[in-house]
């Protein structure tokens, strides 16, 4: 007989997980689920990519990454549509359950319905949540991508501010922020909230257009020109008007 010990070891997670990469033998229900955990291994290494291709936010490699971002959706599209499909099928089930006596001449209840509903909306609300966001965050890259960069002559920084609410980020190093807006004569107008200490660096190296933005807005009514792409702000040159 298995001991309390034995069955702790069989089911303990690095066990659960070895099962699921090692068994041949596994339900459907493990096979989803050992599909799904590698797909959060994929998205997450997939994101990982895009973050670092478009760590400088004012480059053309940040278009590149927002766009290489449209694959995170499709990703998740391919790796959680078999659970939403297995709890469709699921629901299908008690449904005919409910309508088709069995070959006792019962049916199901209508309580019996609550369980699959409940798995269906929870699998796809969190497809929707995903596309939700996705369409939140990656629309403007995809119109820029549309429309190109637009030159603007007569920009102008206000609201120029540091925003320390943000104190550190658990390893004791400050993470405050610059907080401004760039004006253009014609009304256009973006808001930053980019890291201090990573555009310092920036600002003392003289790299652009890092320190002609920063300059700017430091030294009140200046004026700077600037080529922008500008449903996501993404600033690809700037130089200070004389």
């Amino acid at each position: 007989m298995a001991t309390t010990s034995d069955t702790a070891a069989q089911t303990a997670p690095g066990n659960v997980m070895n099962k699921l990469f090692t068994s041949k033998n596994l339900t459907p229900a493990q096979r989803r689920m050992r599909w799904v955990i590698i797909g959060i291994w994929v998205i997450q290494a997939y994101i990982v990519v895009c973050v670092l291709v478009g760590v400088d936010p004012w480059t053309i490699w940040r278009l590149y990454a927002g766009l290489a971002g449209l694959g995170v959706p499709l990703l998740v599209l391919v790796f959680w549509f078999p659970v939403v499909w297995a709890s469709l099928r699921w629901l299908a089930r008690v449904v005919w359950r409910c309508v088709v006596p069995s070959s006792s001449g019962r049916r199901g209840g209508v309580l019996s319905l609550l369980a699959p509903l409940l798995g269906l909306g929870a699998a796809t609300s969190i497809l929707w949540a995903f596309g939700y966001a996705s369409l939140y965050f990656l629309t403007p890259y995809v119109q820029d991508w549309r429309s190109g960069t637009v030159r603007h002559e007569a920009v102008t920084c206000r609201d120029f501010d540091v925003d320390n609410s943000v104190t550190n980020s658990g390893n004791g190093h400050a993470r405050a922020q610059y907080v401004f807006e760039l004006v253009s004569s014609d009304g256009s107008s973006w808001e930053y909230r980019e890291r201090k200490s990573w555009m310092d660096d920036r600002v003392e190296a003289g790299e652009q257009p890092y320190a002609t933005v920063i300059d700017a807005c430091r030294s009140e009514g200046a004026e700077i020109g600037i080529v922008v792409y500008p449903h996501s702000g993404t600033i690809i040159e700037a130089w200070r008007n004389h």
